[in-house]
C-alpha cells in the first residue's frame, strides 16, 4: 500500500507538471478561455491533483508517521505537506463555490443588485450599488495616475453606507468582497471585479499560513534534511578533482559600439561645448510622466541611437543638443541596417521616432504653465498654448529656444547657456510646488553619471570565469607549495576585495533609483535582474568565506543577471509606478522570488563544476550534494513563500488569488519540479550524486522559462517583468 501511494503520489506530480507546461504553451495559441475550459477546469486537471493529494497523504502516514513515537514525528515536515493539502482543498472550494464577476455602475443610473459572472450569467447581490463618484488621483506634479478610487452607496435591509473601492483597497460587505478594475472614458462610470468566495478564501489562507510557520520551523527541527546536509558539509573538506581546461571566453564588449566605432575616424559632428551643454541638461523636463533633468532625457536618447550614455567622447547632453542644433551634422551617426528580422526593423523605426520627436521639440517640455486651478501642465514650444496664457508668457515659450539657436550659430555659447540658465529660473517661478526637491534633482544626476551594467557584467563574469577554471584545477591529493598558497590566498582577497565593491556598486544604484523614483525597484525586468545581482554579490560577501565554491558562482550568476539587465534599451527609463503595483506585497514578493532564483543559480552551478570535476577524474562529489542541498531547501522554501505571498497579493488587488496566468502556473512547475529534489528518502534515484546533479541542472531551465520564457514568449498578466 505504502509503495502504491508513493508512485502513485509522485507520479501524478510528474503528470500535472507536463499537463501545465502543456497546457500554458497551448494557452499562447488557442486563448486563456479555451485552456481554462479544457485545461485547468476540466476533470482530468481537477482528478489528478485530487489523486496527487489523497494519495500524498496516505504515503505520509505510512512513511512518516506510522510506528513512531510522538516525540519522534516530525511534525514541521508534516505541517507543511498538510498546508499544500489546505490550499489544494481551499481552492477546490473555491472553484466549486466561489463566484467571481464584473460589476458595471454610471454615476447618476441608480441602485444595481446584479453582477454579470465570468461565465456570462447574471448573479442577484443581497444588496444594491450604486456609483457616487469616481476620480482619478494623480502623482504630484504628474499626469501618470497614481490611484482610481470609486466611491459607492450601499442599500441594505441593515441600512445605508458609502465606500470607497481603489486599487488595493478593497470593500467587503456580507461576504462579497469589491476591487477596482477599470473605468470608463468619459470618467463617468466605473468596473467592479466581484468576488464571493468566503470559505474557498479561509482555507486557502489557512493553508498559507502553516505553510510559512512549519517552513520556518523546519530549519531549527534537529534530524530534518537541511541540517543533515549541513552536517555532512562541515564535516568534509571540499573534494577537488583533476584540471579540466574550459574553452576560451571572449567579453564580446564591442558589439555595444554600435555605428560609433565605424565613423571612429570621420571628424566629429558639429556639438556644443560641454559646459553649454552641461547649463542645458540642467533644465527640468516633463518627461516619461514625471519631472526630471533634462540630463535623463538626453541619456535615454543618447542609448537609444548609439547603445551606450556618450558618442565617441561626447556627453549625453552634446549628443541631444548636437542633434537639436546641428540635425543635418548628425544625420550620418544615425544610420543604421534595417535589413535583418522584424525585431532589428522595429528598433530601426523606434530610433527614427526619437530623433523626429527631439528635432521638433515635441519631447521637450520644459514649459510649465499654471492654470487658474494651481494645476501645472507642461508644455513645449510646438505645442498648442492655453488660450487664457499670458501673452508675454506665450511669446517667451515660443521664441527663446529661437533666440538660443541664434546665440549658437553666432557662436555665443555663453549668451546660450545665460538663456539655458533663464528658462530654468522660469522653470522654478512657474512650478516651484511641483518641482522635484534639489536633493532629488542631485540624486537623479548622481544616477545617470554611472556606469550602466554592461561593464559591472563583463568584469563579473571574467572573475568568475577565472575562479571557476582556478576550482576546476585545484587538487587535494597534492600538498600546495608556499608559493601557491600564497597565490591562491591573494586570489581569494581580491575576489573578496571585488565582490565587496560590486555590493557597494549595485546597493548605491538600487538605493539611488529607489530614491528618485519614490518607491521600491522592484517592478520590471531591469530593476528585478539588479536585483537579482545585489543578492547574489551580497550572499558572495558573507557567504564566501565559510564556502570558497559561493565565490566562482556568485560572479557568474551576479554577471549573467546584469547581462541580461543590459539587454534591449539597456537601462529602462525610471517612471512611477503603476497603481496596481502601490502594494507592499509586492517588494516581499519579489524579494523572495529574487532570493530564491539566486539560490538555484548557485546549485546549478554548483552542479555543472561537480559534473566537470566527475567527468574529467572519473570521481563522485558527495560534498557537491551536500552544498547544493544545503542552499536547495532555503531556494525551494523561498520559491514557495514567494509564489504564495504573491497570491495573496493577488488576492488584495484583483480579487482572486490563483487565475492560471502562464507566470503563476510555471512558478509552480519550478516549485514542483525541484520539489522531487527534496525527497531523495523517497526517490533512490535523487540518493546518486551524479543522477542529483544533473537534475538540479536542467531543472534550473523551468527558473529561465518562468522569468523569460513568459516574458518573452507566453505573455499573460506577469510580462512586465
Amino acid at each position: 500500500m505504502q509503495k502504491i501511494c508513493k508512485y502513485l503520489s509522485f507520479g501524478a506530480v510528474a503528470l500535472l507538471i507536463v499537463y501545465m507546461s502543456v497546457a500554458s504553451v497551448l494557452e499562447k495559441f488557442y486563448g486563456t478561455d479555451a485552456v481554462m475550459k479544457w485545461g485547468y477546469h476540466s476533470p482530468v486537471f481537477l482528478a489528478l491533483w485530487a489523486a496527487a493529494a489523497l494519495s500524498g497523504a496516505v504515503y505520509l502516514y505510512f512513511r512518516i508517521i506510522k510506528g513512531r513515537s510522538r516525540k519522534r514525528i516530525p511534525f514541521s515536515v508534516i505541517g507543511i505537506h498538510l498546508a499544500f493539502i489546505l490550499i489544494l482543498a481551499g481552492a477546490l472550494v473555491s472553484h466549486v463555490t466561489g463566484e467571481q464577476g464584473i460589476l458595471h455602475l454610471r454615476e447618476g443610473d441608480g441602485p444595481v443588485r446584479e453582477y454579470s459572472l465570468d461565465d456570462g450569467t447574471v448573479s442577484a447581490l443581497p444588496f444594491s450599488v450604486e456609483l457616487k463618484d469616481f476620480r482619478i488621483e494623480y502623482y504630484h506634479g504628474s499626469g501618470a495616475p497614481s490611484d482610481y478610487v470609486s466611491t459607492i452607496g450601499v442599500v441594505s435591509q441593515d441600512g445605508d453606507l458609502e465606500a470607497a473601492v481603489a486599487m488595493n483597497r478593497i470593500f467587503r460587505y456580507m461576504g462579497y468582497r469589491f476591487y477596482q478594475a477599470s473605468y470608463d472614458d468619459d470618467g463617468m462610470g466605473s468596473t467592479l471585479s466581484v468576488s464571493h468566495d468566503p470559505a474557498g478564501v479561509a482555507v486557502t489562507y489557512a493553508g498559507y499560513v502553516l505553510l510559512l510557520l512549519c517552513m520556518a520551523g523546519f530549519f531549527f527541527q534537529r534530524d530534518s534534511g537541511f541540517r543533515t546536509a549541513l552536517r555532512q558539509l562541515s564535516g568534509k573538506a571540499a573534494i577537488l578533482a583533476a584540471a579540466f581546461l574550459l574553452p576560451a571566453f571572449s567579453a564580446g564588449a564591442a558589439a555595444s559600439d554600435g555605428s560609433a566605432g565605424a565613423v571612429s575616424g570621420k571628424e566629429l559632428p558639429k556639438h556644443l561645448p560641454e559646459e553649454t551643454a552641461r547649463e542645458y541638461g540642467r533644465m527640468y523636463v516633463y518627461y516619461n510622466d514625471r519631472i526630471c533633468p533634462m540630463q535623463t532625457l538626453a541619456r535615454d536618447f543618447t542609448m537609444k541611437l548609439y547603445g551606450r550614455s556618450s558618442y565617441r567622447g561626447l556627453s549625453a547632453e552634446q549628443v541631444l543638443t548636437g542633434w537639436i542644433f546641428f540635425h543635418n551634422s548628425w544625420q550620418d551617426t544615425a544610420v543604421q541596417d534595417t535589413g535583418g528580422s522584424e525585431k532589428a526593423r522595429m528598433k530601426a523605426r523606434d530610433r527614427e521616432e526619437a530623433i523626429m520627436l527631439v528635432c521638433s521639440a515635441r519631447l521637450l517640455k520644459i514649459f510649465p504653465y499654471e492654470d487658474r486651478d494651481g494645476k501645472v501642465t507642461w508644455y513645449s514650444s510646438v505645442d498648442n498654448l492655453p488660450y487664457e496664457m499670458d501673452e508675454d508668457q506665450w511669446i517667451f515659450v515660443r521664441k527663446v529656444m529661437s533666440l538660443a539657436g541664434e546665440s549658437i550659430m553666432k557662436k555665443d555659447f555663453s549668451a546660450a547657456a545665460e538663456i539655458f540658465g533663464k528658462i530654468r529660473e522660469y522653470q522654478r517661478k512657474t512650478a516651484d510646488g511641483v518641482l522635484p526637491d534639489d536633493a532629488r534633482i542631485a540624486a537623479e544626476r548622481i544616477y545617470n553619471a554611472l556606469e550602466r551594467p554592461k561593464a559591472a557584467s563583463m568584469l563579473c563574469l571574467v572573475a568568475g570565469l577565472f575562479l571557476f577554471v582556478i576550482a576546476c584545477f585545484r587538487r587535494q591529493d597534492c600538498r600546495l607549495s608556499q608559493v601557491r598558497k600564497k597565490g591562491e590566498d591573494a586570489v581569494n582577497a581580491i575576489a573578496f576585495i571585488l565582490s565587496v565593491v560590486l555590493s557597494v556598486y549595485l546597493t548605491a544604484v538600487f538605493i539611488l533609483r529607489w530614491y528618485i523614483s519614490g518607491h521600491i525597484p522592484m517592478s520590471n525586468g531591469f530593476e528585478t535582474m539588479v536585483l537579482l545581482a545585489w543578492n547574489t554579490m551580497m550572499l558572495t560577501v558573507f557567504m564566501g568565506k565559510r564556502f570558497p565554491l559561493v565565490r566562482p558562482f556568485g560572479f557568474l550568476l551576479a554577471g549573467f543577471a546584469l547581462l541580461v539587465a543590459s539587454f534591449g534599451e539597456s537601462d529602462p527609463q525610471i517612471t512611477h509606478m503603476m497603481p496596481v503595483l502601490s502594494s507592499p506585497l509586492l517588494s516581499v514578493h519579489v524579494m523572495c522570488m529574487m532570493i530564491s532564483y539566486t539560490l538555484l543559480g548557485l546549485v546549478m552551478l554548483n552542479s555543472l563544476l561537480a559534473l566537470v570535476r566527475h567527468y574529467s577524474s572519473g570521481e563522485t562529489s558527495l560534498s557537491g550534494c551536500a552544498l547544493s542541498r544545503v542552499v536547495l531547501y532555503p531556494a525551494v522554501f523561498f520559491l514557495a513563500a514567494g509564489t504564495f505571498l504573491g497570491a495573496v497579493w493577488a488576492n488584495v488587488s484583483w480579487g482572486r488569488y490563483w487565475a492560471w496566468d502562464p507566470k503563476e502556473v510555471w512558478a509552480l512547475i519550478t516549485l514542483l519540479v525541484y520539489a522531487f529534489a527534496l525527497h531523495g528518502g523517497s526517490l533512490k534515484a535523487f540518493r546518486s550524486p551524479v543522477f542529483f546533479h544533473w537534475f538540479c541542472l536542467f531543472a534550473f531551465l523551468c527558473v529561465v522559462i518562468t522569468y523569460f520564457g513568459v516574458n518573452f514568449f507566453l505573455g499573460g498578466l506577469h510580462s512586465y517583468a
